[in-house]
């Protein structure tokens, strides 16, 4: 900034109006930048989340499917009495929990709020329940990883490499890991703690278990998606009422289909989980970017209304020294 009349201002005044000045600028810029940045990360951020809740929404009916098929087989052994003895598996036998197993999912990447702090807490909470020993984790996310290897819990195993994109092989390599150690004795019970996706503005830290699995299996919370054909909604697979009073047969046999049903159910469980999870960490990314976006937008507003009174008070002062000046020359 060239200041007028800036002969008559002494050398101190005229530094720190300029360097107040360039301050400014300097600060302004500097928030746009950091403006633009955000913006592009809540336009990736939203892409994103479109993109997982798109997976989230094609993943569910497969595990609602196996949900159903797999009450549908018990209630098939409860009709039966020939059925109901044979009818066991070890991921249905509860058993008293000397050793528990606490999976819990984070993020890979930070920027994304509270998101894994309210999920980090969450699982804190659950751990102080039990005596120490008793519980070990399982991490998926490496900020999962950077809190709890600092802390006094054990970590039996950690998968840091899924990267918001979890496929099948993985979740393939988790559901084997998992029920190995929960049937050769390792833990009695497996907890799954991830945050669920309700909407866009709403999520929330969750904790589900694994293994054993209930006698009942419940459906997911949400809404099933229906599928379409020529006639309209595909009804269900089974209606309401199930086996009641309706003579059933399987093949090759009750206890074939479920010990083939449930390491699928457990996968499916554990990939729609993840996805949800994902799909959360991209609306927590999102509204994180957008709040910093509004916070740099406001930050500049404030940072040019002192750059302009900077400014004009500056213009002020030279236009008074050369005034008063003129005034001199004429006395």
């Amino acid at each position: 900034m060239e200041i007028v009349g800036a002969t008559h201002a002494s050398p101190v005044q005229y530094k720190m109006a300029v360097l107040n000045y360039r301050g400014l600028l300097g600060r302004i810029r500097a928030a746009q930048k950091t403006q633009q940045i955000t913006k592009t990360m809540q336009m990736v951020s939203a892409s994103r989340l479109k993109k997982s809740h798109e997976k989230l929404v094609k993943s569910k009916p497969y595990f609602e499917k196996v949900t159903e098929l797999l009450s549908h087989l018990q209630d098939v052994g409860r009709g039966d009495a020939c059925v109901a003895p044979t009818m066991f598996h070890p991921f249905l036998d509860t058993r008293q929990e000397k050793s528990v197993a606490l999976v819990v999912v984070t993020s890979d990447r930070g920027l994304c709020g509270a998101y894994n702090t309210n999920i980090i807490s969450f699982a804190e909470v659950l751990l102080e329940k039990y005596p120490e020993g008793k519980a070990e984790l399982i991490l998926i996310g490496k900020k999962g990883d950077d809190y709890f290897k600092k802390r006094r819990w054990p970590i039996f195993v950690k998968y840091l490499d899924m990267a918001g994109k979890p496929d099948f092989l993985k979740i393939s390599q988790i559901t084997d890991h998992l029920t190995e150690s929960y049937l050769s004795g390792r833990f009695d019970a497996v907890h799954l703690i991830y945050t669920a996706y309700r909407s866009a503005l709403s999520i929330k830290p969750i904790s589900t278990k694994l293994l054993p699995l209930e006698k009942e299996p419940s459906l997911p919370q949400t809404p099933p998606t229906p599928s379409l054909t020529k006639e309209g909604v595909t009804p269900p697979l089974y209606p309401k009422g199930r086996a009641g009073g309706v003579k059933t047969y399987l093949e090759p046999s009750s206890q074939e289909i479920l010990n083939s049903l449930l390491p699928n159910f457990i996968a499916s469980k554990i990939y729609v989980s993840l996805v949800e999870a994902f799909t959360a960490e991209n609306s927590a990314r999102m509204i994180a970017m957008k709040n910093a976006t509004d916070n740099a937008k406001e930050m500049i507003r404030n940072l040019t209304l002192l750059r302009n009174k900077a400014r004009q008070a500056a213009i002020t002062k030279e236009l008074l020294e050369i005034v008063t000046a003129g005034e001199a020359l004429k006395g």
